[in-house]
Formats: structure tokens, C-alpha cells, sequence
């Protein structure tokens, strides 16, 4: 079985030298992704895991069959939950949110929606769920698009499967 890292080592922001696990804070109309939560879907308890980037020691070797370190039973699918910063109970018309995951050359999940009012932290948050997850890496990439978007974020969920 390979060395399989945490995923939280192996999030790269593309143009930022930060993890999206790390909380920004938002330039004044310029909104950012301030994080990205993963998290395993069990389908034979109706349950989410604990945040993935946020586990040590995490591996995700076959993870269909519930097996793996820090893995609690089987999985298929996988939750993203992310969260954009900007300013408190600010809103901009034109922001739009755009979440693609893709694992070899299929495309699981492609989405795009309008970001809503910030809250009075200066938080709005989307939830994706990517489909047939467990066995292959996935890479997932995060942006903002609009006028004054920040960067965008990808990273990689380590999935392996094996004997």
C-alpha cells in the first residue's frame, strides 16, 4: 500500500501559499475562499466525518469498503462544504461560486452558483456533494468569479484502492 499524506498536506492554492483550511480575511470588496471542508458521507449511518484536513494520520486507502486509517465505515461520496469571506452583511450581485472535482480525466461534479449576503461575520457557506468517491484521487477546484475574484484553490483528496 503507498504512503498516503494527510490531506491537509497536500492542498495547494494556486497563485497563494496558504491551505483553504486557513482562515483569510477578506480585502474590503475583494471576496476570498477562506476554506474548504471535506468530509466522507457513511451511507449505513446517514453520517458525515469529521473535517479530512483536520484529521492526522488520515488515510484513504479503500474507503468503499470502510477501510483505512481515521476511516469509520464505508464511503462513495464525498461533501465539500466551503466558505467564502467578504465583508459583514455585505453582498455583491455578480459573485458567483464555481466547484469542479475530477478524478483522472472524468469529471464528477461541476457547479456553479451565485454567492448570497454574507453574514455579519462575513461568512457564506455552499455545500457540494461529489458522487462515487473512494478509489481515486480527486482534485477539486474552487473560484470566484467575478471582477474582483481572488485565486482560485485546488487541492487533491487522496483516494486509493488496492489489495
Amino acid at each position: 500500500m503507498p504512503t498516503l499524506l494527510r490531506i491537509g498536506l497536500l492542498i495547494h492554492v494556486l497563485a497563494l501559499a496558504m491551505p483553504p483550511t486557513t482562515t483569510s480575511a477578506a480585502q474590503p470588496g475583494r471576496p476570498v475562499i477562506s476554506d474548504i471542508q471535506v468530509k466522507l458521507f457513511y451511507a449505513n449511518s446517514g453520517r458525515f466525518s469529521a473535517n479530512l484536513a483536520e484529521k492526522k494520520d488520515l488515510v484513504l486507502w479503500n474507503v468503499v469498503i470502510g477501510e483505512g486509517v481515521g476511516v469509520e465505515g464505508p464511503s462513495e461520496n464525498t461533501l465539500l462544504l466551503v466558505t467564502v469571506s467578504g465583508e459583514p452583511k455585505g453582498y455583491l450581485e455578480d459573485l458567483r461560486l464555481q466547484v469542479n472535482a475530477k478524478a483522472g480525466d472524468k469529471t464528477l461534479m461541476e457547479h456553479v452558483c451565485s454567492v448570497g449576503a454574507f453574514n455579519t461575520a462575513g461568512k457564506w457557506y455552499a455545500p457540494f456533494l461529489i458522487y462515487d468517491t473512494g478509489c481515486m484521487p480527486v482534485v477539486v477546484t474552487a473560484k470566484l468569479l467575478s471582477k474582483s475574484a481572488s485565486p482560485p484553490v485546488a487541492f487533491t483528496i487522496p483516494f486509493e484502492c488496492g489489495e
